[in-house]
């Protein structure tokens, strides 16, 4: 809803991130996503070590999940850069293997499928190896964006999984204290060439209208990672998922994982809603006063956004926790459990769909141009009928319906794409 409006000139405010210092909801989304993986982080590794999966298992298993949602993450950074010729012979192949696989897995076309499935699954795989690999030629790795969302959540991923590995519930407290402070010090204390330190606002060139910083963050993504941030980022060289404010998003991470150890308590279930909302709002509250002297900014992740969206997490699971498990209204839940049932897969694949219909899939325009497919269906069907604001909503929300089918259907088969 947030990534793919009609036009990126027409958003109601709160489907846009706050451009600098401050919050929107639409700032909610990431460090909520992170916070759930370390919940998740808890249950997954208890559930494995019960069932007598090794350390070395465990481990395993995270370097090969840190190394596929980094892939990933890089992949959609260089998709709107891979010619589509390559794409369309093996992109074929793979969709026809794929439906092919679908057929006989669940319909009675043959009785003895499983070596059969076997073969099909190496077959798919393959394609999928000789697509990626056919489609980077064009790409030129020079620019190519290296951070990203998928990259924060593979790397966060990793070091609070390890963490929880190797120690026990103080230890990661004091982790995610340690990090904070850490990342605060930092920014603060260390000097920036012709800035100073603590430089933590945003200067705008009143003649060329450019955006400046003089932060760490901003020095240290200029400086390793030249060349390969965000082309939209607030200022030049700074990525918002750059090297230095992973380090506050770990600590968002381990929030998420103290959380899974107060909900595996024998405390009953009014206990433990009741710790979510008093935790949440102790979070808002000093959230918001540490953001007298370290402002509260998503693109910094700064401690103050960290520990003030934590608390707003721990306020929205105490709200589900209460609805579902509590006062058993979950008829609501429904449309977000089975998209949180392939969670990575469609916004993946959708973020795949948004680059294609923009960067791939022309029609001829009205004086015989190519018209990106995205412009041509915005413009014909959305545009004319409604205020820009509307229709850009309405555009993004009708994109989230088709992928809700999409997702639909792999729920109703029991199909969960998972790494």
């Amino acid at each position: 809803l947030v990534n793919n409006p009609g036009s990126w000139g027409a958003i109601y405010p709160p489907l846009g991130h706050a451009k600098w210092h401050g919050w929107t909801p639409t700032d909610f989304i990431f460090p909520f996503f992170l916070f759930i993986v370390g919940v998740a982080i808890v249950y997954a590794f208890a559930n494995r070590q019960t069932s007598g999966a090794s350390t070395v298992s465990l481990y395993l298993k995270i370097i090969k999940r840190t190394v596929i949602l980094f892939a990933l993450g890089l992949y959609l950074s260089a998709f709107k850069c891979i010619p589509p010729t390559a794409l369309r012979v093996f992109g074929s192949l793979f969709l026809i293997s794929w439906a092919l696989y679908l057929i006989i897995r669940y319909t009675g076309m043959i009785t003895n499928k499983d070596s059969f499935l076997k073969i099909l699954k190496w077959i798919l795989t393959a394609l999928a190896l000789l697509l990626v690999l056919s489609s980077l030629k064009g790409v030129d790795f020079t620019t190519l964006r290296i951070p990203g969302v998928l990259q924060r959540i593979a790397i966060t991923y990793c070091i609070a999984s390890v963490i929880v590995l190797n120690t026990g519930i103080k230890g990661q407290a004091w982790f995610a204290v340690a990090l904070l402070v850490i990342y605060w010090l930092l920014m603060k204390l260390v000097p920036v060439s012709g800035w100073g330190a603590g430089m933590l606002d945003m200067i705008v060139d009143p003649v060329t209208h450019e955006a400046h910083m003089g932060n760490l963050a901003w020095l240290i993504d200029s400086k390793l990672l030249a060349g390969h941030t965000w082309s939209g980022a607030p200022a030049a060289g700074f990525d918002p998922e750059g090297i230095l404010s992973t380090i506050p998003a770990i600590a968002t991470v381990l929030f998420g994982v103290l959380t899974a150890h107060w909900l595996k308590t024998g405390k009953n279930d009014y206990e433990k809603v009741s710790g979510l909302f008093v935790f949440g709002i102790i979070g808002l509250v000093l959230g918001e006063i540490l953001g007298i002297w370290f402002p509260i900014n998503k693109n910094l992740w700064s401690p103050s956004y960290t520990i003030f969206m934590g608390g707003m997490a721990l306020l929205f699971l105490g709200m589900c926790y209460w609805l579902i498990d509590i006062r058993g209204y979950k008829i609501w839940s429904r449309p977000f459990i089975i998209f949180g049932s392939n969670a990575i897969a469609v916004y993946t694949l959708s973020g795949l769909f948004a680059r294609a219909m923009i960067y791939w899939w022309t029609v001829p325009g009205p004086d015989g141009t190519p018209l990106a497919l995205k412009t041509f269906l915005y413009k014909s069907y959305f545009e004319p009928f409604l205020a820009p604001l509307n229709a850009s909503l309405l555009w993004a929300i009708c994109y989230v319906l088709v992928w809700f089918v999409f997702v639909l259907i792999l729920y109703k088969k029991k199909i969960f794409i998972k790494i």
